[in-house]
């Protein structure tokens, strides 16, 4: 019996010893960035291993509305077409002018060596002008939320999801409401998300 308590145990040592290193290897993520306002990673391999990103248009179904009544909610549904080629276009451009990827690709099919970015907004928020005049501190700030994740195209595998919340400096001090400042936000989040790349890159 002790004989074979010891062989089992000889077992368990050298099963440990072999698979724990690789698990470590494979669990061990990257450093977060710190850029976005959450992030969380769940991959250790770096993303220039990958040829190709296909950025996916962001999903607008679903999203909250603060700090606006219901004659503003046509406006802003008129302006999520453009809110979403913002991102788009600010997110491709910013890639490109920092030299990550072979290839980049907007909606494009899933393909091997590929990463497909996808993501949706979460909030708009129009803030209050009138707290912005007379308590500022960043009160009554306007801005928009969105979340999204990168996966490994050819698994499906989620390697890194994230939250941004993008006021800028306009969103929390300026007088200009929601239709001047959404878009120029929308901008902001592309520039945002690259920059989160490039430091995963």
């Amino acid at each position: 019996m002790k004989k074979t308590v010891s062989c089992l145990l000889v077992l368990l040592v050298t099963m440990t010893c072999t698979i724990l290193p690789a698990l470590a290897a494979d669990e061990t993520p990257l450093p977060k960035p710190d850029v976005l306002t959450e992030e969380i990673i769940s991959t250790g391999t770096r993303l220039s291993a990958y040829d190709t990103i296909i950025i996916r248009d962001f999903k607008t179904e679903g999203a909250g509305y603060t700090n606006i009544d219901d004659e503003e909610k046509p406006k802003i549904e008129a302006m999520k077409p453009m809110l979403v080629k913002g991102i788009s276009d600010s997110l491709e451009m910013e890639l490109k002018k920092r030299k990550l990827f072979k290839s980049i690709v907007k909606n494009g099919d899933a393909k091997e060596k590929a990463l497909i970015l996808e993501g949706e907004f979460v909030e708009f928020n129009a803030g209050n002008r009138a707290v912005r005049f007379w308590v500022g501190f960043g009160a009554g700030k306007t801005y928009l939320k969105v979340k999204g994740r990168i996966l490994d195209a050819a698994t499906g595998k989620e390697l890194v999801a994230f939250v941004d919340r993008e006021t800028g400096y306009k969103g929390s001090m300026t007088m200009e409401n929601f239709e001047g400042l959404f878009p120029s936000q929308a901008l902001s989040i592309g520039e945002n998300i690259s920059e989160f790349i490039q430091k995963l890159y």
